[in-house]
């Protein structure tokens, strides 16, 4: 290879910018799948989540941003590529101008991933913060945060019940921050 060939191949990985694709509700992995199969770089953050399925907790696999996907595009090639694709709502810009997203934005969601590469999204409860119960026999009742109780999810809520504070253990999940 020459040096004309390796600068030229330089100027066509410096052409490629971030951008954020819609997809078809639910179509997020499909589009990731089509997308790489086409040689397109492509970042889908996912979360695990937990919802209640038969009376149980159920972790979930989701992704971070429902129905969007990032895609690394050089837009005089790719473009018409990726419109077409299976799946594929439109690449997010102003009007008919897709509008390029900062890779650092990219490099934080990605520094941000753990294990199985899920994202690991911060949780914001400390001693005393106020708390609503979003599912299971409390459903929808306030209480206060006290403490984790051990590395499985499980928390500590003091609930007012008849004058008293009680303390009730119940699964992470099963509790949200009060804005």
């Amino acid at each position: 290879m020459n040096q004309t060939d390796q600068i030229n191949q330089k100027d066509e990985a410096d052409l490629r910018q971030w951008f954020v694709v819609q997809t078809k509700p639910g179509n997020e992995r499909r589009v990731e799948t089509h997308l790489s199969n086409q040689e397109i770089d492509v970042f889908l953050p996912l979360y695990e989540a937990f919802q209640y399925s038969n009376g149980k907790m159920v972790p979930r696999v989701k992704p971070l941003f429902p129905n969007y996907l990032f895609a690394k595009l050089d837009m005089d090639i790719h473009y018409y590529k990726v419109k077409w694709t299976r799946g594929v709502s439109k690449i997010l810009g102003s009007g008919d101008e897709p509008i390029p997203v900062s890779g650092k934005v990219v490099e934080a969601i990605k520094h941000r991933t753990g294990e199985n590469n899920l994202v690991v999204l911060e949780d914001q409860l400390e001693k005393g913060t106020l708390v609503q119960f979003t599912s299971g026999p409390f459903k929808g009742l306030m209480g206060v945060f006290d403490k984790r109780m051990s590395g499985q999810g499980r928390v500590r809520v003091l609930l007012s019940l008849i004058g008293t504070d009680v303390p009730i253990q119940t699964s992470r999940w099963m509790v949200k921050k009060v804005a």
